[in-house]
């Protein structure tokens, strides 16, 4: 059987079997071909259209040519490519049954979930180093298998009926299911920021620097023309004072972190800047100019407390 390879997205290249057109993996199909012929691929556009609630058109083709494809008839249809492996594909049809008593079209609400939490996983693993994957694929379907379960016990009466609907017990299960999803996304959140900082942690100092300061310049250039502005009569209502206050603040950040790179970058920038204008953004006079010392001795004394703590013995 013919194989097409997908994105790197998992600890190894994956590579994915040409394979039957189905409700379940079509959300993140690119490209089909009729069964039993070898006609070139043509492009499949999933909900290309929508035609109100729970009503939605696939095409395949030119989109201009408005080439139906009924689910019914996906049977006829091979997938050839596709977005992204299939993370979700298994789970699909809990996705659909978590709707069963809440919605009055639980398979298209269960496959959006399914389309829509894909798409994130797989984002979210363009993130991550590929030894780092596998754990989270896992982790983040366990997660998402409690969220529908918990999804699967709500229920609404216009649904099921409103006789003997119990609402008291409802709230307890609607209670559980929220709790549910925050536990998911806060989970989510924090495993992204913690491969934002090791990223951040493991990049060259020099380029950590530089990033910093294109960071800073950019703002100090805001504000450097707002002034400008302010000073040539083209911004009118503003407050001259915080926009000086606001570069003073910023580059006061960095010198007291001790970066003296990053300090003598800023006063320079503001210093040519100042040589073109008749009227100085900051004057001279300000303490602005003074920076570059103040993150000298900030770096020193930080010096000296990181020396103090490396000859501490933390276990005796």
């Amino acid at each position: 059987m013919a194989t097409v390879m997908t994105e790197t997205t998992t600890a190894k290249v994956r590579e994915e079997q040409v394979t039957g057109l189905t409700a379940e993996n079509a959300h993140r199909v690119t490209m089909i071909r009729e069964k039993g012929t070898d006609h070139p691929p043509v492009p499949f556009h999933f909900r290309k259209e929508h035609h109100g609630t729970g009503n939605y058109v696939h095409l395949y083709g030119n989109p201009e040519d408005r080439n139906e494809l009924h689910s019914r008839d996906f049977k006829d249809w091979e997938a050839v490519a596709f977005k992204h492996p299939g993370y979700l594909e298994d789970m699909w049809k809990q996705a659909c049954d978590a709707y069963a008593w809440s919605s009055f079209d639980p398979e298209i609400r269960g496959e959006t979930d399914i389309m829509i939490y894909g798409e994130e996983l797989h984002n979210d693993l363009q993130l991550m180093q590929e030894e780092e994957r596998d754990t989270y694929i896992a982790a983040y379907r366990k997660k998402l298998s409690a969220q529908l379960s918990a999804l699967s016990r709500c229920a609404n009466p216009m649904v099921t009926g409103r006789g003997g609907f119990d609402y008291h017990r409802q709230e307890n299960t609607n209670r559980s299911y929220q709790n549910r999803y925050e536990e998911f996304r806060n989970w989510r959140q924090k495993v992204l920021e913690a491969v934002r900082r090791k990223k951040e942690a493991a990049r060259p100092e020099e380029e950590k620097l530089e990033k910093a300061w294109q960071t800073l310049k950019r703002d100090i250039k805001s504000s450097a023309d707002t002034i400008h502005g302010i000073d040539t009569g083209q911004c009118q209502g503003y407050n001259r004072a915080l926009f000086v206050s606001s570069i003073l603040n910023k580059v006061s950040t960095f010198a007291n972190h001790g970066e003296v790179e990053i300090v003598r970058r800023a006063v320079d920038f503001i210093s040519e800047y100042n040589a073109r204008l008749r009227k100085p953004v900051i004057t001279p006079r300000n303490k602005f100019f003074q920076l570059p010392e103040l993150a000298e001795r900030m770096r020193e004394r930080l010096k000296a407390v990181q020396s103090r703590e490396n000859k501490e013995v933390p276990f005796e």
